[in-house]
Parts: structure tokens; C-alpha cells; sequence
């Protein structure tokens, strides 16, 4: 019998993660709602495979394919058990809870949907269970109803007779919000969806990773989610449903696999699951999905899922007694993720200064930009935990935010500027951070020299003058004088504020022909910055790059 996993034996678990254990032991890895981290054992299946099972399946006529063939389908069985389905052939393999959402959306609009019914979500949806219902609503049209939320990110129902009604024909909903960790109330929505007719589609993909998931309790209709946030390979996932609902669709890709005949005159098709299985499938993905659930019974028992919610409460006390942070979500209701805005700071500037104390979170919109837009900000910090976290990391982690914040802080007030700088003078920002000693002297130039930009009134800070591609909302207006170019430009975080001003600086003033020959690369590595920046934000930079670059030539 496995012993019971309380924080203290966390390190021991935390042995069976290389990655984490040997590869980057100083790593406080708090981004597994983007993807886990896989235990040596997953990975030493899928190195197995193609080292000694290697073949196709379903077709080969010999020993090795039929071995091959038998394991892949035991996966199948086993994922049966892992959520309690009634048989095996409730249980389709795809890429993820995207292409399962679109399998979905494709043959339910086939099937099921009529002109002027309804379709409901909610205000929480990652947008791969928004896109598809809204395509498919405009394309036959149907109505796309919001389920919304408060001010705290968390679902109102309030109104829900009036949005799932006897003309809904779908309700699809999140269990967990991933970008907020909110447990949802799918169990009252699948119930209302029932009263009414409609079918019911539960995005699992942040909650198999952390709880029992039980569908014939649940009794949703369908049940979508991802290997790679439960310890699995990417690239495989599963698509649940009721047989009789499952078998009535319509095929979703065609081609090898899926077929009992083809002739030029007509096609005939195989039964669920195997019809929506086109192609050669991710054996090695569905085998290593088997050996992380193997991996979960064994590890992640009851007891793992109260330490990692004692670690969730730990790390919510702590930054709920911190006065500048600003926490969303249901925190009662959550599985273990939190996230955070911080008064006075961009959480980009806030994420990158983290990343230099490595620490791994994720920032942005989560692919939940209407979520963000139901808040009024632009994004959140997002902290997401795991089985392999521990009390260590939960510390270290809110020394190093202190830190940041201090950072962040301290590195824009009038009592750090170099005596030898004034906003006229910015021939001195590319010296300045190549002078710098460490990465948070480094940092703190970086946000003064965003002090020295000249800015954008409020009114150029529109769609035209937006650069897309960056992290961050950035506005550049570009002017000519006789043949120099002259920039403004502005962003809402201080990090890239000051990264345009570094990059402006060596530009301003400069001709054309200057402008085409100058190799940003390059002078990012002159002064030293190149190592210090992600590659999201590099890419941002190379957006700005581009975009002054194309609209120099073109100057007219």
C-alpha cells in the first residue's frame, strides 16, 4: 500500500521528476496548468516503445504490430476505468480537449443543431471551447449565450433559467477555469441542461490533474481532456461520450483507420471510437497517457490531493497577507492555482523579474481574453501547482515576489536615477545596462530607461499605432524630419518601456539607410541583454524591430 504523501515526503516524489531533480534543481516550476511535468516513468514508456515496440497498429498481420496493437487498446480500457466509464468504446484518443472540442462542434452541428437555438458558455471558457461554438453559431446560425461572471472571476447563475431554456441546444462549460483555478458548478449546469433537452460538454482538462473525475456520477453527456496536464505525453488526449450519442456522429477526419470499405462508388465507415480515429494514431502518446494514469494510482491517492491543497492554502495565505497583491477566482472552490494583478505593477514586468530568480509562471490572458475583458485588465500572473511542489518552493517563491516588487519599485524612483543622465541625455541607456553587474542592477536600468521615452499621448495610443506580436500592449508612432526618423512609443509594461527606449535610443535621430543596417541582434548582445530576455518577449522586440524597419523603407 502506497504511504501517505504529506509535504514532508514531497522531495521523495520530487525524485521521480529529472527534469525538476537533476536537470534544473534550482527551477521553482509553478506553470504545470500549461503543461506537468513527466515522472521518469512516463518517459522511460515512450523511450520503450520506440525502442522495442515499434509498429502500427490495428493492421499488422504479425506479432510485434499485434502486441503493439494490444497494449494501445489496453490504454483504451484503462482510461475506461481511470473516469469510470460505462465500456471502452465511450473512449476516443485525440491530439487534446482542442481537437476534441472541434469533433464535437463539427458533428454535433451536423447532427443536432437547429437554426435560431441556443448555445451556452461561459465568461470562464478557454478559448478552445469558445472559438468552435462561436464558428459554428455564425455559420448556421445559432445564438451564443454567455453564462457570466462577478467581479471576482467566479460564475453567477443567477440567471441560468433564462440562458439554458428549452431552446438550448448545447451547454458547454469548463470543470476548472485555467485561468483561475475555480471549480465549477458543472453538476447543477449538467442537471439544468438535462431538464431542458440539451447535451452537455465538461472541459476536464484542468481538473483530471487533480481530482477524481467520475462521468457516470456526473452524468455529462461529454467529457474532454488533455494527457499533458496529468503527467502525460503532449500531443494526446480523450474525448468521453454516452455511446448512443457518441456513435450518432458523423465522422470528423477520413481516411485509413476509420473505414470498413471504400470503393469510388461509395465509403462505409467503422463504428465509435474507431471511426473518429483517422489516420495513424500517437501510439506513443496513448501508451504513455496509460503509464501516467498507471503513475497517478499509485502516486496521486487522496492523501497527495490534501497535500496539494494544504500547499495551494499555504501560498493563499501568504499572498493574501502581501498588501499589493490582487487575487481573483474562487479561492474555496479551486483547484491549485492562483491568480494574481499587483497594485502599482505590470505583471509582465513582475513575471520577468521572477524569471530571473527562476521561477517559472505563466502571464498573460491564459487564452481567457474574455474572461480578462469581463475584469477590465489586460491579463493576470498565473502561479499553478503540482504534486512535485513543495513548502520550500512556496517560500522561495514569495521571497523572490518581494523581491520583484521591491524591484519594480525602487527602479523607477527619482532618487535612483544615475546622477549622470537627464531625460535629454539618452546616449548613455545602452552603457548603462552593459555596466550593470547583475541581473537586478540590469533590471532596474532597463525600467529607468523607460523614465527617458518620450511617451504617447493617451490619444495616439489607438489600434494604428499598436504593434501586434508583443506581450504587452505597445503603440509606436514613427515621424521624418528632412531625411531622420524620429520615435515615440509607449507600453504598458515598465520592462518594455525601457526596452524601447534601449532600442529607440540607438536609432533616434538616424537616417534611414542607418536604420536598414543596424542589427538589433547584435546590439542586444553588445549589451548584454540578449540572455536576459525571454523568448516571448524577444519575439515582441523582433515585432517592433519589424515594424520600424518596414515602415522606414517605405516612408513617405
Amino acid at each position: 500500500m502506497t504511504k501517505p504523501l504529506v509535504q514532508s515526503a514531497a522531495e521523495e516524489l520530487r525524485q521521480q521528476f529529472s527534469l525538476l531533480s537533476q536537470q534544473y534543481p534550482q527551477l521553482i516550476y509553478f506553470d504545470s496548468a500549461a503543461t506537468t511535468q513527466k515522472p521518469d516513468a512516463v518517459i522511460a514508456v515512450c523511450s520503450t516503445f520506440y525502442k522495442q515496440q515499434n509498429a502500427n497498429v490495428h493492421r499488422g498481420a504479425y506479432q510485434l504490430a499485434n502486441r503493439t496493437t494490444t497494449q494501445f487498446e489496453a490504454v483504451r480500457k484503462q482510461v475506461q476505468g481511470f473516469i469510470n466509464a460505462r465500456s471502452e468504446r465511450e473512449i476516443v484518443f485525440t491530439k487534446g480537449v482542442t481537437e476534441g472540442v472541434n469533433l464535437l462542434a463539427h458533428g454535433l452541428g451536423i447532427n443536432q443543431c437547429k437554426v435560431g437555438q441556443d448555445i451556452v458558455i461561459s465568461t470562464l471558457e478557454h478559448h478552445a471551447n469558445i472559438v468552435p461554438w462561436q464558428q459554428l453559431a455564425q455559420r448556421l446560425g445559432l445564438n451564443l449565450k454567455i453564462i457570466p461572471t462577478n467581479n471576482n472571476a467566479v460564475l453567477d447563475l443567477s440567471n441560468i433559467d433564462e440562458l439554458i431554456t428549452d431552446n438550448t441546444a448545447i451547454v458547454a462549460v469548463g470543470h476548472v477555469s485555467n485561468a483561475f483555478g475555480n471549480i465549477n458548478p458543472i453538476e447543477a449546469l449538467i442537471t439544468k441542461a438535462k431538464e431542458v433537452g440539451a447535451i452537455s460538454i465538461i472541459d476536464g482538462a484542468q481538473a483530471v490533474g487533480h481530482m477524481a473525475v467520475d462521468v457516470q456520477q456526473l452524468d455529462c453527456d461529454f467529457y474532454i481532456f488533455s494527457g499533458h496536464k496529468m503527467f502525460a505525453p503532449t500531443g494526446v488526449g480523450v474525448l468521453y461520450g454516452k455511446y448512443a450519442l457518441l456513435n450518432s456522429l458523423p465522422p470528423y477526419q477520413l481516411g485509413g483507420e476509420m473505414i470498413n470499405s471504400v470503393s469510388f462508388e461509395q465509403s462505409t465507415f467503422r463504428d465509435a471510437p474507431l471511426k473518429f480515429e483517422a489516420g495513424t494514431p500517437n501510439i506513443q502518446g496513448v501508451i504513455g497517457l496509460g503509464a501516467a494514469i498507471t503513475w497517478m494510482q499509485k502516486y496521486f491517492t487522496q492523501e497527495c490531493m490534501d497535500a496539494e491543497q494544504a500547499l495551494y492554502r499555504q501560498l493563499l495565505s501568504e499572498l493574501q497577507a502581501m498588501p499589493e497583491v490582487i487575487i481573483y477566482g474562487d479561492n474555496e472552490h479551486s483547484v491549485p492555482i492562483l491568480s494574481l494583478t499587483f497594485a502599482g505593477h505590470n505583471v509582465l514586468d513582475i513575471a520577468e523579474l521572477l524569471n530571473q530568480q527562476q521561477i517559472a509562471v505563466r502571464v498573460g490572458h491564459h487564452c481567457a481574453m474574455p474572461a480578462m475583458q469581463a475584469l477590465n485588465i489586460d491579463g493576470t500572473l498565473r502561479v499553478s501547482l503540482a504534486a512535485y511542489n513543495t513548502q520550500n518552493e512556496v517560500q522561495r517563491f514569495i521571497q523572490a515576489l518581494k523581491r520583484a516588487l521591491h524591484t519594480s519599485a525602487t527602479g523607477l524612483t527619482s532618487e535612483s536615477l544615475p546622477s549622470s543622465q537627464s531625460p535629454q541625455d539618452l546616449s548613455t541607456l545602452g552603457a548603462e545596462i552593459k555596466g550593470a553587474k547583475s541581473w537586478e542592477q540590469k533590471y532596474r536600468q532597463i525600467m529607468l530607461a523607460g523614465k527617458y521615452l518620450e511617451r504617447l499621448p493617451i490619444s495616439e495610443q489607438i489600434t494604428a499605432n499598436q504593434v501586434n506580436g508583443c506581450e504587452s500592449p505597445v503603440w509606436l508612432m514613427i515621424t521624418k524630419n528632412a531625411d531622420k526618423f524620429h520615435f515615440q512609443a509607449d507600453s504598458t509594461s515598465k520592462i518594455v518601456r525601457g526596452l524601447l527606449a534601449i532600442i529607440l535610443d540607438a536609432i533616434e535621430g538616424r537616417t534611414a539607410d542607418f536604420i536598414q543596417q543596424f542589427y538589433l541582434e547584435t546590439y542586444l548582445t553588445d549589451i548584454g541583454l540578449a540572455t536576459h530576455l525571454s523568448q516571448s518577449r524577444s519575439n515582441g522586440l523582433q515585432a517592433v524591430w519589424q515594424k520600424i524597419q518596414q515602415t522606414t523603407a517605405n516612408f513617405k
